[in-house]
């Protein structure tokens, strides 16, 4: 028996099926989050992706619809002490439509580093993130601790080519048309040793929301390198 109600557990999507005879193709649905933290004259900023693959019926069986991603939101955050933005990043993860299949990917270079440890000391699982120059990524482990090195570069080459192909697209919401202009803000030059570089600014700081949403876009493939913090491993809150 064919029943059209989505279940949905943590990030897990089900379509419930009686008949022994098909078989249940589970989906996700799930919310990545990047958080570029305040620096200099940077401003805090986080962007959210909604990632989804939800399952459907064919005639006679069960499949997956084609990958989604889009942009749901992206806005900035005050500029407040370390303690303070914890707090309210722990909130951000604890909103109802998150709590359960949520993923946080942090800026961790300079203050970063300090500021994770906050989230650490709050249960917040997150994935720590370096972004460092070059074109390419690695991974360190310093006292334990996972850090992802990725570079300027492949973070906004991957954003420029999946906006460009489709792959991510951007949403509606109250700063669309910022996100939109820092994303037009971008630079991309070649010096004379033929090394590629993304750049760009604008008048009232950096391009805060677009790297966080390249950073978010970056988890969407990477997710299963975050490992839960605490005493439950609790995914997205504690």
């Amino acid at each position: 028996m064919q029943r059209a109600e989505l279940v949905q557990k943590g990030d897990r999507l089900i379509l419930p099926c009686d008949d022994p005879a098909v078989t249940v193709v589970p989906g996700y649905r799930r919310f990545l989050i990047g958080l570029d933290i305040a620096q200099s004259r940077d401003r805090n900023a986080y962007a959210i992706i909604l990632d989804e693959r939800v399952p459907r019926w064919t005639r006679y069986a069960q499949e997956l619809a084609p990958r989604r991603r889009v942009v749901v939101k992206a806005d900035f955050i005050p500029l407040m002490a370390y303690t303070e933005l914890a707090v309210v990043v722990r909130n951000l993860m604890q909103e109802r439509a998150l709590a359960d299949c949520a993923y946080l990917v942090v800026d961790a270079g300079g203050p970063g580093r300090a500021f994770c440890d906050l989230l650490n000391a709050k249960n917040v699982q997150h994935t720590r993130m370096q972004i460092v120059g070059g074109d390419n990524e690695n991974e360190t482990r310093e006292r334990g601790v996972t850090f992802n090195n990725v570079s300027r570069n492949l973070l906004l080459g991957n954003l420029n080519s999946a906006l460009h192909v489709g792959e991510l697209k951007i949403g509606s919401f109250a700063r669309r048309a910022d996100l939109q202009a820092e994303l037009e803000a971008f630079e991309m030059t070649v010096s004379a040793s033929g090394r590629l570089r993304i750049d760009g600014d604008m008048a009232d700081g950096h391009l805060d929301m677009a790297m966080a949403t390249a950073m978010a876009l970056w988890l969407s493939d990477h997710r299963s390198v975050g490992a839960h913090v605490g005493q439950v491993p609790l995914r997205g809150y504690w």
